[in-house]
Order: C-alpha cells, then structure tokens, then sequence
C-alpha cells in the first residue's frame, strides 16, 4: 500500500478519535454513592433514647453526642425521649421530648440537633 494512503487512514482515525473525546467527554460518568454520618445531640438536662425514623439509635446524656454510621441521603424524622424527673403532688409526670425532621447527605458528617421542650402528663397510681 502507498504510505500516503496509510498516514491518511492514521491521521482520519486520529480525528474520529479525539472528536469522540471532545463531544462524549474523556470518561465513564460513574456516580458511586458513599452513605454519610449522623452526629446527633439535645440540648436540654437528662439522659435520652434517640429515633431515627422511629428506629431506636442509642441513648446519650445531654452534652454527649450520638454517631450513626452508613446513614444514606434522604429526610429522616429524628425524635429524642427524655428520662423522667418524677411526679408532682398533683398527679403529673414531667418529661423532656423533642423531635425534627431533618435531610442528610451523602459522604458528609450531618449535625443533628433536637430541641426539647418540658411536657407534663397524668400520672395514675
């Protein structure tokens, strides 16, 4: 075969080349979705059980923290439960509870912090 004919063939399938490569991009777009962290803690006195999506995570004092791993992205319903204080002479229980909704993300560390507020309920005896 002539050498010109044999650099022409070269030099088209150069071009296809690199225009491929120019119009697709130079890589597979492959998108790898990596679960991220939950760091939850309260502010408010005692010790609380904390819910994720009414799944039970763990219990933590008010100033500790709670870590939940391989948490996926998506909006989740946190809740946490307080420790009871005790009765009144008037027949009530006090207790702290709070709850959020909250979304978290992929390969991040999310904060989650639960506010609590002081609820009363009847206690029967």
């Amino acid at each position: 075969m002539n050498t010109n004919i044999i650099k022409k063939i070269i030099l088209v399938l150069v071009v296809a080349t690199l225009l491929t490569i120019g119009l697709t991009g130079c890589g597979v777009g492959i998108i790898i979705s990596t679960p991220g962290t939950v760091v939850v803690t309260v502010d408010g006195p005692g010790t609380y059980d904390i819910y994720m999506d009414t799944v039970y995570k763990g219990t933590i004092d008010a100033h500790d923290q709670l870590k939940i791993t391989n948490v996926p992205a998506g909006s989740y319903y946190f809740e946490a439960n307080g420790d009871s204080y005790g009765w009144f002479d008037s027949g009530w229980w006090n207790y702290y509870y709070g709850d959020i909704n909250q979304t978290t993300y992929n390969g991040k560390t999310n904060h989650v912090a639960i506010p609590v507020n002081l609820f009363y309920y009847p206690y029967y005896y």
